[in-house]
């Protein structure tokens, strides 16, 4: 079957080259695979205190990029290079907190006088450092970049910085921690080196030590920006530090080669007066944490727990060994994290038990026997155990100090590890699972719920098997004051006061449903979701699917906030805070305000601003067919940045007031698109084969035409048509791009799928073909050009499908479950967690476990029909995958080989759940274009295809193919 497309291709092919000269010839061109690498992406947007600044980075993909600070009443720019961004973090797919973006952190002083920014070495100097094979130590560092705002003069550079402050309400100065080389038996002084001395600059421990051995170090600078560069202050061997946010007042921890000079030391920068050791001798000094009032600083000292009142001389240590209320072997722990109490009355305090020596003469490696148990009762299995094992060496529980009252009260213990204080510590909610652990096998997630007396550490249970997680405190939230908390559960909001733990249904008498009505998987369905308490702890605020409503404390009828004007026009409300982000300010919505909400028709996906005032309707303040989104509001001032994005329009910034009015583009990133063809993007509705009403989400070619027959692609997951106003910048990856695939002549197609328990591979079936068949029915598909691609899930359902189904003339399904029968007790890597949950509660919706229910799983196992395919298929599937184990992939594989089936099969050695690493996402995005091209346009089979990468050949695959494709 496949030669037979393959014989028309010259003629084919050709004219997709004169199309493709055509538009050339139009004055614009295709996104091409090495377009992605200079695409550039906005991030970091600040505004200054004073709304008179925007400062933002603009970054590309793999290159040097800017800084951008522009004055936004003369539209006036500056530029500054800040060097390339390192690359990601690769991370597990079911890693708890996955690390933050890659962005360059960018702060204005709060006078609006100077920006600060970080910088990374060129793209160059890490290149010529690698091909030098510098050691780690040696290589490029990051640094800083100081710009004194509407000057002249150029920008001021520090190399070598690892970190910086800038005080939020204290002026023109700057905090940063340098490294520097330093000798091993250099002494580091806990004063201050003067810049304008013999060694001006230089730390006591730069100078090369008598081996020629160097090693390095951490300075402290201190800096007034409005002075020279002479006059800042530098602090040798500082591990770490924290200006206040008055900026009046630096703290830092010193730790020197000599100990005994080691210490916590405070100084005043409004004078030129030496540092003040609040604590000092030999030790480890840690966890430098203010008060949300700054006027009192804990810190940790080895095991002891130490207070600085801002008014005393020295701190004094509140928490120690010996300390009542102390649970016996445990310590004061640097592992976990030191805190205050909203008002500063109380101090958090982590503990643990001491660390386990480290043993003196390990056992040869030879000689070591290493061995798993998987015990039947055991609370996780071993691979669990495994991925939490660090999480579990660093476990700290935490206890709260009251200051003025010298007492010590434990919260947190083995048994309730989990605790989140009120807002004055008085008490705290606890959370403890370990009697439902077991079931996070198969099951979910489940609760024991505490109320924990902060005076006497005594617990009261509230709540038992309370689903949910979400990190600490994510199942119940507290009202300000300590005296109720709202949680969700049973379908229904519910109401209760603390500490005694009485409930009431706060929603069930309200009419409308306030879990996830569309939801279709076994589990018992989720919430809306909620926008916290009124700061007044007297209302709470939950969410319909369209409406957002004010619940009361003292019962009161709930307020349907949006006046039921959500669901009048199918328009889902969700409140939006425009007020400016202010560390000192009051948790919770002002409900005496106005409230501001972000809008989404749920018919057209069109977004926008609404603003309700007292007991009225929401007025329309912004609204258009296009995904505006808010960013951010300068500190002291009536400006808002938002973005407005649509498939086709780049999400630039946007300078607007906190009315919406008027808004006006402020970056240019959006002129990156001039060059190439771009596609855009329209909603369209079908109907399932069972009837059910269903949109999808359609991207056409760029200069569509009506009368012209496209090849098309459809992706798949579950439902996509919401996505059909967001932008998708070019860039390689695991799944097709979308922007550059219409850019290239393709339609794409993201049907809404829906699904019924039992059923999920035909329920996909049923979605996506009637979906097909209605673009088809347009008149512009070419029948025998239609191809589809998914990955994870998505891949599961192609993989299905090819089964029941010859539409598709080629498929890509990445990562797909082949075997639902071997798949079910397997182990999501990543979580270390046992897969049948999947099955049975969630997204694969079986319902049943494969015990009570054995033919479910053969009925939606594509490999147990696989002599039915006859679409050629590229399968992707890593052999590090944390998800879906890979063998699923080679089992499809094998089966398709067995039986006789065009297949291919990459596993990119070491990757993971989808690629994580640019060179494998850049090659792997040639391929599979290169595959649908080939069955979809007609294009030349590529020599991978034709002729296999033999094993011996793979080390010089890469290199072969970066040339055989240098001009895609």
């Amino acid at each position: 079957m496949a030669e037979r497309f393959r014989s028309s291709a010259p003629r084919v092919f050709t004219i997709a080259l004169f199309l493709t000269a055509l538009a050339f010839a139009q004055g614009k061109r295709p996104i091409l695979h090495k377009d992605f690498d200079a695409w550039r992406s906005i991030s970091g947007q600040v505004l200054s205190h004073d709304g008179k600044y925007l400062a933002y980075a603009y970054m590309p993909q793999d290159g040097d990029g800017d800084v951008v600070v522009r004055e936004l009443a003369t539209g006036k720019e500056w530029r500054e290079n800040v060097g390339a961004l390192p690359p990601p973090a690769i991370v597990p797919v079911d890693v708890e907190t996955p690390p933050p973006p890659r962005t360059v952190k960018i702060l204005f002083t709060s006078d609006g006088q100077y920006l600060v920014a970080q910088t990374y070495p060129a793209k160059a100097a890490t290149e010529q450092a690698k091909k030098a094979r510098k050691k780690p130590e040696e290589m490029p560092k990051q640094g800083l970049l100081i710009v004194k705002l509407g000057s002249a003069a150029p920008a001021a550079r520090v190399d070598n910085v690892k970190s910086f402050q800038v005080p939020s309400k204290g002026g023109p100065w700057v905090a940063y921690l340098k490294e520097v080389a330093a000798t091993p038996a250099a002494a580091a002084k806990p004063t201050e080196q003067d810049s304008d001395d013999e060694d001006q600059g230089r730390s006591a421990g730069s100078r090369a030590s008598a081996s020629g051995k160097k090693e390095f170090g951490t300075d402290l600078v201190l800096r007034d920006l409005t002075k020279t560069e002479s006059a800042e202050r530098t602090f040798a061997s500082v591990s770490e530090y924290t200006i206040a946010r008055d900026g009046a007042t630096l703290v830092y921890a010193v730790s020197s080669k000599k100990e005994e000079e080691n210490g916590a030391y405070a100084v005043s920068t409004a004078t030129n007066s030496a540092p003040a050791a609040l604590a000092s001798g030999k030790g480890k000094y840690s966890k430098l944490t203010w008060s949300r009032e700054q006027d009192k600083l804990a810190f940790l000292f080895d095991t002891s727990a130490m207070l600085w009142d801002g008014s005393a001389s020295k701190a004094v240590e509140v928490v120690a060994a010996q300390t009542a209320g102390l649970p016996d072997g445990m310590v004061v722990s640097e592992k976990g994290a030191v805190g205050f109490s909203r008002d500063g009355k109380r101090m958090y305090v982590p503990v643990a038990p001491p660390a386990k020596p480290e043993k003196s003469e390990p056992a040869p490696a030879d000689e070591r026997v290493v061995m798993d148990l998987w015990r039947w009762n055991d609370d996780l299995v071993q691979p669990m155990q495994k991925v939490r094992a660090n999480q579990e060496r660093n476990r700290t529980y935490r206890g709260v100090y009251d200051i003025a009252g010298k007492k010590y009260v434990q919260l947190a213990t083995p048994s309730m590890q989990v605790v989140v204080p009120t807002d004055d510590g008085l008490g705290a909610v606890g959370l403890d699972d370990r009697p439902w652990r077991s079931r996070i096998d198969y099951d979910s997630s489940y609760q024991d719920v505490y109320f924990v007396d902060g005076a006497s550490g005594q617990r009261t249970l509230l709540l038992r098997q309370l689903p949910g997680g979400g990190g600490p405190g994510g199942s119940v939230q507290i009202a300000p004051d300590g005296k109720h908390a709202f949680y969700y559960n049973t379908k229904a909001w519910h109401l209760m006061t603390l500490p005694d733990g009485a409930s009431i249904n706060a929603t069930s008498s309200l009419g409308v449903a306030f879990f996830d009505e569309e939801d279709d998987t076994p589990n018992p369905p989720g919430s809306y979701g909620h926008s916290g308490w009124a700061k007044d702890s007297q209302s709470f605020f939950v969410n319909d699917r369209y409406d957002v409503w004010q619940m009361f404390v003292d019962g009161r009828p709930a307020r349907n906030l949006t006046s039921g004007e959500g669901r009048k026009a199918k328009i889902q409300f969700r409140v939006q805070r425009v007020d400016a982000v202010d560390e000192e300010a009051d948790r919770g919505l002002d409900s005496t305000k106005p409230f501001t909400f972000r809008a989404e028709s749920e018919d057209t996906r069109d977004t926008g601003f609404y603003r309700v005032t007292g007991l009225g309707t929401p007025q329309r303040l912004l609204w258009g067919p296009k995904n505006y989104r808010f960013v951010t509001r300068a500190k002291e001032a009536d400006a808002v940045l938002i973005t407005a994005a649509r498939f086709d329009e780049f999400p630039d910034l946007h300078w607007t007031n906190v009315n919406f009015t008027a808004p006006k583009k402020v970056t240019n990133g959006g002129a990156q698109m001039e060059p190439f063809l771009w596609g855009k993007g329209e909603l369209l509705s079908f109907r399932n084969t069972d009837g059910v009403p269903l949109r999808a989400a359609l991207y056409k070619p760029a200069n569509f035409d009506p009368k012209k027959k496209y090849p098309m692609i459809v992706y798949i997951y579950e439902k996509l048509s919401q996505g059909v106003n967001t932008f998708v910048e070019p860039r390689p990856g695991h799944s097709i791009n979308f922007s550059q695939y219409t850019s290239q002549g393709y339609v794409i197609l993201t049907p809404d799928i829906v699904y019924t328990i039992g059923n999920p591979g035909h329920s996909a079936l049923k979605c996506v073909l009637p979906a097909v068949q209605t673009v088809v029915d347009m008149g512009f598909i070419d029948e025998k050009k239609i191809g589809i691609q998914g990955h994870s899930w998505g891949g599961y359902q192609i993989a299905y499908m090819v089964t029941q189904t010859n539409r598709f003339r080629a498929a890509e399904a990445g990562a797909p479950v082949g075997n639902m029968t071997s798949a079910y007790s397997g182990i999501r890597w990543g979580s270390g967690q046992p897969r049948q949950f999947q099955y049975e509660k969630t997204q694969s919706r079986i319902g049943p476990s494969l015990y009570d229910n054995p033919l479910k799983y053969v009925e939606n196992s594509p490999i147990f029909q696989v002599k039915r395919v006859e679409t050629p298929l590229l399968i992707l599937h890593d052999d590090n995958d944390d998800a879906v184990p890979w063998y699923q992939g080679i089992e499809f594989f094998l089966a398709l080989r067995r039986t006789g089936k065009e297949a291919y099969l990459m596993n990119y050695n070491g990757e993971l759940h989808g690629l994580r690493r640019r060179p494998d996402q850049k090659d792997y995005a040639i391929r599979m274009q290169q595959f649908f091209d080939h069955f979809l346009k007609d294009a030349p089979a590529p020599e991978w295809m034709e002729k296999g990468i033999p094993y011996v050949d793979r080390e010089d695959e890469k290199e072969r193919f970066e040339k055989a494709t240098d001009q895609r």
